[in-house]
C-alpha cells in the first residue's frame, strides 16, 4: 500500500473503488466496515473461466444470489451462465442498492429483494415466488440423494463484527450443508451447488490445509462433497505448514502440479501460486548444532535475522552484541526443535509402516508369532528411542509434533495423495492468486470456494440405513460428536470410545467398525499361533479387523479419523447406547449447548414480572 494511503484509498485502475469510497462518507462507518468486494473484472473472468467446466450444464439454470454486494461478480456470473432467472437477495439494500438497481434494470432475468438472510427460515416460499420454474421435476433422483443442477447458489456472507455474534460465515456454510443433508431449504428439490466468497480466515474451517484445523464445517463438507476446492485466494502466511510439514506440503504441491498438467488446466499470467519463503539459516550454529530444517519463514524469525545481520560480530557495542547473541540462540533453537520434531515424526511414521507390515504378515496362514518378532522388536526399539528423546528435551520442542504425525497419516496413509483425507490435498489445481488491490476495502482477505454435492455420498448411504422417523435424532448425534473436533480434536480415540461405549471392549468395536483399525497400534495376541487366520481377501488386512491381533488406539487422535468412520460411530452409538439422547452424548464429550443447539430458543416463557 502506498505511503499515506489507507485501506479505503481508491485505486485508479479500478474505478469501482471510487464509487465504493463515495458510498461510505463517514470515517466511523469506514473504520468498522468488515466486508471487502472483488473490484477487478479480470479476476472475475479468471475465476469463472476456471470453474466453468463444473458450472455448465445442459439444463436451464436459475441463480439464487445471496449478499451480492456491489454486484460485479454477480453480473459476470450472469453473463457467463445466462440464467433463466437471477434472484439477488441483499440485506443491506440501503448501502448496495445504488450498485444493484442499475444492474437489475439492465436485464429482465434479474430480480432484487432484501431479507435478513441469517434469520430467514422459509426459503420454500422465496423459491416458489421468485423461482417458479423450480419444482419436483428439477431434481435428479437416480442417486442416494436427489441432486438439482438447475439451481446455483452464489453467496458472499459478511464476517461477524462482534465477539458476541457467533454467526460466522463458516457457521452459515454448515447450516447450508445441514439443509443439504435434510434435502430442505435451498435443497428442497435436490442438493444444489454453491459458489461462495468468504473471509479467508474462515475457509480454514471448511477446507482445512491441516488436520489440526479440521472442525465441524470441514466434516460436513467431507460428508457431502463430490467437489470442494478453493478457486482463488490471496497469499497467506503459511502458518499451517508448521503442522503440515514442509516435506508433505511440497510433495503435495508437486502432485497438484501433475494433476493440473494432466487436465491441461491453464493458469492466467499473474495468477500463479506464490511460493512460501524458507526460514533463514543461522550464520553460526552454536554449541548444539543441528542440520538446517526447511520450514516457513515467520515474522519472528524475520525479526531475529535482522537483529543478527544488523550487528557486526566484532562490534564494540556490548548491548547490541548481547541482543545479537540472544537472537542467534533463538534462531538456532527454533531450527533444532524443528529438526528434532522432524526426526521423531519419521520414527513415528516408521512405526506405522512396520505396524502395517505386521498386520499384513499376520493374515498370512504361514506366519508364526516367532516370525512377527522382526516387526515387534523394531517397533519397540523405535518407541524406546522416541521416549528417550522426549526425556532429554524441553516440552516446547514437541509443539506441533502430533500435528506433523497426524497430517502425514491423513495425507499419505496409502502412500498416494489421491487418497488423502483432506479435500485440500486432493485439490485439482492451486487457487488463483488474488492481488491485495483486487479486494476493496483492502486488508480484508476473501477466498472463493466451489462446492458440488455427491449424489452418491457414502455418508448419506449410511444415513439411508436409518429409519426416517429417527434421522433427526441421528443427525443431531452426529452434530454433537463432530462438535468435539472444535475443542478436543487431539483427544485419543481410545478415550473417545471409552466415553461413548464404556462397557464395550475395543476388539468388539473394531469388529463392528473395521476402519478404526487403520492407524491403530497392533501386536500379535499371546495365543496368536492357535487362532485361525482370516480368510483370503482383497482388502488390506491393516485396514480391517483381525481376530489374532491386539489393538491400541491411544496414539490415534480424533482429528485423524475419516468422516465415514465418524458416521459409523454415530450409527453404532444410536443402535447400542443405553441413553441415545444427543444432549447426553454432548455432555459425555464435555460440551455445552447454546439454546439454539438445544432448541430451547423456540420455547415460550411465562413472564414473571
Amino acid at each position: 500500500m502506498p505511503t499515506g494511503a489507507n485501506r479505503w484509498t481508491p485505486i485508479t485502475r479500478f474505478p469501482l473503488t471510487k464509487r465504493m469510497n463515495d458510498r461510505f462518507p463517514t470515517a466511523g462507518r469506514k473504520r468498522t466496515w468488515a466486508k471487502s468486494e472483488i473490484v477487478n473484472e479480470a479476476l472475475c473472468d479468471d475465476i469463472l473461466n476456471r470453474v466453468s467446466p463444473y458450472l455448465n450444464r445442459k439444463s436451464p439454470i436459475d441463480i439464487l444470489d445471496l449478499w451480492p454486494g456491489v454486484g460485479l461478480f454477480s453480473s459476470k456470473a450472469n453473463d457467463l451462465l445466462k440464467p433463466r432467472r437471477h434472484v439477488m437477495i441483499e440485506p443491506l439494500l440501503d448501502t448496495y442498492g445504488p450498485f444493484l438497481k442499475p444492474l437489475v434494470a439492465s436485464k429482465p432475468s434479474y430480480d432484487l429483494i432484501s431479507l435478513d438472510i441469517h434469520s430467514h427460515r422459509d426459503w420454500d416460499s422465496v423459491i416458489s415466488k421468485h423461482l417458479p420454474e423450480q419444482g419436483p421435476s428439477s431434481g435428479d433422483s437416480s442417486g442416494t440423494m436427489t441432486k438439482n443442477d438447475t439451481l446455483l447458489v452464489l453467496a458472499s456472507p459478511p464476517p461477524n463484527t462482534s465477539k458476541r455474534n457467533h454467526y460466522t460465515p463458516s457457521r452459515w456454510w454448515s447450516i447450508f450443508l445441514e439443509m443439504c443433508m435434510r434435502q430442505a431449504g435451498f435443497h428442497n428439490y435436490g442438493c444444489v451447488r454453491l459458489l461462495a466468497t468468504l473471509p479467508s480466515v474462515e475457509v480454514q474451517n471448511i477446507i482445512p490445509r491441516s488436520v489440526v484445523e479440521r472442525k465441524r464445517p470441514a466434516l460436513l463438507t467431507e460428508s457431502l462433497a463430490l467437489h470442494a476446492f478453493e478457486l482463488a485466494s490471496p497469499m497467506d502466511s503459511g502458518s499451517w505448514t508448521m503442522t503440515k510439514g514442509w516435506d508433505v506440503m511440497t510433495q503435495n504441491a508437486a502432485r497438484v502440479s501433475e494433476r493440473t498438467a494432466a487436465n491441461k488446466i491453464q493458469i492466467p499470467p499473474g495468477r500463479e501460486p506464490r511460493a512460501y519463503t524458507l526460514a533463514p539459516e543461522s550464520p553460526e550454529t552454536g554449541w548444539k548444532p543441528a542440520p538446517y530444517t526447511p520450514r516457513v519463514r515467520t515474522d519472528k524469525l524475520e525479526q531475529l535475522m535482522k537483529l543478527v545481520e544488523g550487528v557486526s560480530k566484532t562490534s564494540s557495542d556490548r548491548t547490541a552484541k548481547q541482543k545479537r547473541s540472544r537472537a542467534l540462540i533463538q534462531l538456532n533453537q527454533d531450527n533444532r526443535h524443528a529438526y528434532i520434531r522432524a526426526q521423531l515424526k519419521e520414527k513415528r511414521i516408521q512405526i506405522d509402516q512396520l505396524t502395517k507390515s505386521l498386520s499384513q504378515a499376520a493374515a498370512n496362514p504361514k506366519t508364526t508369532s516367532e516370525s512377527l518378532k522382526q516387526y515387534t522388536d523394531q517397533i519397540a526399539a523405535l518407541s524406546s528411542k522416541i521416549e528417550e528423546v522426549a526425556s532429554e528435551n524441553h516440552y516446547d520442542t514437541f509443539t506441533h509434533l502430533s500435528g506433523l504425525v497426524d497430517d502425514h497419516r491423513a495425507s499419505l496413509h496409502t502412500g498416494n495423495f489421491d487418497d488423502a483425507l483432506l479435500h485440500w490435498d486432493r485439490r485439482p489445481f492451486e487457487p488463483l492468486h488474488i492481488d491485495p488491490e483486487e479486494l476493496f476495502p483492502q486488508e480484508l482477505d476473501r477466498t472463493v470456494l466451489y462446492f458440488e454435492p455427491d449424489a452418491n455420498s457414502p455418508a448419506m448411504q449410511i444415513v439411508k440405513q436409518v429409519d426416517t422417523s429417527k434421522r433427526s435424532n441421528f443427525f443431531q448425534l452426529f452434530e454433537f460428536l463432530t462438535l468435539a473436533f472444535n475443542t478436543r480434536g487431539s483427544m485419543p480415540v481410545s478415550e473417545l470410545l471409552t466415553l461413548m461405549f464404556p462397557t464395550r471392549p475395543l476388539h468388539d468395536l473394531i469388529r463392528v467398525i473395521p476402519s478404526l483399525a487403520t492407524y491403530a497400534g497392533k501386536k500379535p495376541k499371546p495365543d496368536f499361533d492357535s487362532i485361525p487366520k482370516p480368510l483370503p481377501s482383497e482388502v488390506d488386512p491393516s485396514t480391517t479387523y483381525q481376530e489374532n491381533i491386539d489393538y491400541d488406539l491411544s496414539e490415534v487422535r480424533l482429528r485423524s479419523l475419516p468422516v465415514l468412520t465418524m458416521w459409523e460411530l454415530t450409527l453404532e452409538y444410536m443402535n447400542t447406547a443405553a441413553d441415545k439422547s444427543p444432549v447426553h452424548l454432548n455432555r459425555l464429550l464435555g460440551g455445552s449447548l447454546t439454546s439454539f443447539r438445544t432448541g430451547d430458543y423456540r420455547a415460550s416463557y411465562k413472564r414473571l414480572n
